[in-house]
């Protein structure tokens, strides 16, 4: 061990016996649990971005372990506890608990930090199916491994139910829009032809629909930050002069306006003279 644990002591073993065992692949050692974690990891970063930070100690600064590990995307909260699973697993191990829910999360955890990687990279199939070779899943053929899933997992379909969801929630953009109940002004409604009660009765989705149509009625573009305001403007002038007037740009409408309230004034001015 070089100097302090580096992270924790359960990954500075982890990474001293991947460099001591990396070159012996039939080696018992070589197919231990953390070791084949830290596999996975070089796997995905790639050598450097693993072993550098660990020889020059380097665990959180710019270039270090944890900085290297979030640089697709894994959270930093995430990574403190990726880390902390490490020892856990070797408690864990020691009380010989079934099943090992460290050995689970590790295992999800480097699933989230590989089809992180693969969303911003877009590597080929042939990777994906290259790092699945590091997971202990159902089709999984090494004997060490094997030996390890047995002994640390019930469920021997759970991780490759989550590894299948993970790849399909990575692959896919979702865009989840939050859709926000919102109420006109109730003469807006009524003034538009709708029933006030009724428009209460709507769900969201229909409600959302009934107010497009509304700022349709009075000609206010909906798309506008101050649409409120020129609905209400609008609604105002239907109520006085009986006619939707409104251009859907507040600076247009005040103009309009003004001109419509000169032209009043003007008239006024005509008669009081004559």
């Amino acid at each position: 061990m070089i100097g302090k644990p580096f992270i924790n002591l359960a990954v500075s073993q982890a990474i001293e016996n991947y460099l001591k065992y990396k070159d012996k692949k039939d080696d018992p050692m070589f197919w231990s649990f953390l070791v084949v974690v830290i596999r996975s990891l070089i796997f995905i970063y790639g050598e450097l971005d693993i072993i550098n930070p660990y020889i020059t100690q380097n665990e959180h600064n710019m270039g270090g372990f944890d900085s290297n590990l979030s640089k697709y995307g894994f959270s930093l909260e995430k990574i403190q506890d990726f880390e902390n699973q490490f020892l856990e697993f070797q408690k864990q191990e020691k009380e010989n608990q079934f099943p090992n829910f460290a050995f689970i999360m590790i295992q999800k955890y480097l699933i989230q930090m590989f089809f992180l990687k693969q969303r911003t990279m877009h590597m080929e199939k042939q990777v994906t199916d290259e790092f699945k070779s590091f997971l202990y899943l159902n089709e999984v053929t090494n004997p060490f491994m094997i030996q390890d899933r047995d002994k640390y997992i019930k469920d021997k379909n759970e991780l490759n139910y989550y590894f299948n969801s993970i790849r399909y929630d990575y692959s896919h953009n979702f865009s989840l829009e939050e859709l926000r109940r919102s109420v006109l002004i109730p003469e807006s409604y009524m003034l538009a032809g709708y029933n006030f009660n009724q428009i209460m009765a709507l769900n969201d989705i229909e409600l959302r629909n009934v107010n497009l149509r509304v700022y349709n009625f009075f000609r206010v573009n909906p798309n506008l930050e101050d649409r409120d305001d020129l609905l209400l403007k609008a609604v105002n002038y239907y109520k006085k002069y009986g006619n939707r007037v409104t251009s859907g740009n507040g600076y247009v409408d005040f103009l309009l306006f003004a001109s419509i309230l000169a032209t009043a004034l003007f008239l006024l001015v005509l008669v009081y003279f004559h």
